[in-house]
């Protein structure tokens, strides 16, 4: 199997007034380990804040994250597959116990194909399948252990090597409840500069774990970075909710991403 970096192709930042196709390799080099994100610092309304820390082996692989959103969750690799434990940062379950647990299979470049699911919020285990074209994620289904009847399903839609389209389905046929929610994309010209997802650090794809498509283990992410994105979510074929972000970067003289903002606000800054 080749040698897992997880890291999705990437470029440094360059304006480019042509189009790439849907299965090139988004015109450059990835960064070198040296400029991979290594804390991710979070903002909030007024002050509070919280940062997440990205710790990697030797072989340059995604070994532990600490405080993501209260959990911290460490990797084991064991040929072609990957375990993924997490464990609550504030106890708010019992410390000993595992907060969740993701099994994967990898694929030769090393993206995940199957997920088995276990721990605090699952009632036995969900199961996961994903389909890729030319690295790109292009179907999830999600069944849940505890109701076989319910099935989530994502699919992607990409247009010269970006997400453009994400559209989210719930059903559950035993209640005959049916709900879908549709993401799309719009882009800047400003080429993708570093190894972590930018789509999973706005909001994440339909039911993919954030955890899991954050660093790289779920395809290939856009070739250019997110500028903007409309939602609109239905339940049994009625609107349910929208809304709109847009969003915006500085960099590092190196051509990294230092920060982020949305809708004109701090979001996040990027430590190498």
């Amino acid at each position: 199997m080749k040698k897992l970096f997880f890291i999705v192709a990437a470029m440094f930042v360059a304006v480019s007034f042509s189009a790439c196709s849907d299965d090139d390799d988004n015109g450059g080099k990835a960064p070198t380990p040296e400029k991979w994100v290594k804390q991710i610092k979070y903002y909030f309304d007024g002050d509070y804040s919280e940062t997440t820390n990205i710790t990697y082996d030797s072989e340059n692989r995604v070994k532990k994250i600490d405080d993501f959103w209260g959990v911290d969750y460490e990797f084991t690799y064991n040929g072609n597959s990957l375990t993924v434990k997490g464990r609550d940062e504030y106890e708010y379950i019992d410390e000993d116990m595992t907060f969740v647990c993701y099994v994967c299979k990898l694929n030769s470049d090393g993206y995940i194909t199957e997920i088995e699911e276990t721990g605090y919020e699952t009632n036995g285990t969900d199961y996961y399948k994903l389909e890729y074209k030319n690295g790109y994620l292009q179907r999830v289904e999600k069944r849940y252990g505890d109701n076989n009847s319910r099935l989530g399903v994502t699919e992607c839609k990409w247009s010269n090597g970006n997400l453009v389209e994400s559209k989210y389905t719930d059903d559950d046929y035993r209640d005959d409840s049916h709900s879908y929610e549709v993401v799309k994309w719009s882009y800047s010209e400003t080429a993708t500069p570093i190894n972590v997802n930018v789509a999973y650090l706005i909001r994440g794809v339909g039911d993919v774990p954030n955890i899991l498509g954050r660093f790289g283990f779920c395809g290939r992410q856009s070739a250019k970075l997110v500028c903007e994105y409309d939602y609109t979510s239905y339940v049994d074929g009625i609107e349910d909710d929208s809304g709109h972000n847009s969003y915006g970067y500085t960099f590092n003289p190196d051509g990294t991403v230092k920060s982020m903002n949305r809708n004109g606000n701090s979001f996040l800054n990027l430590i190498y």
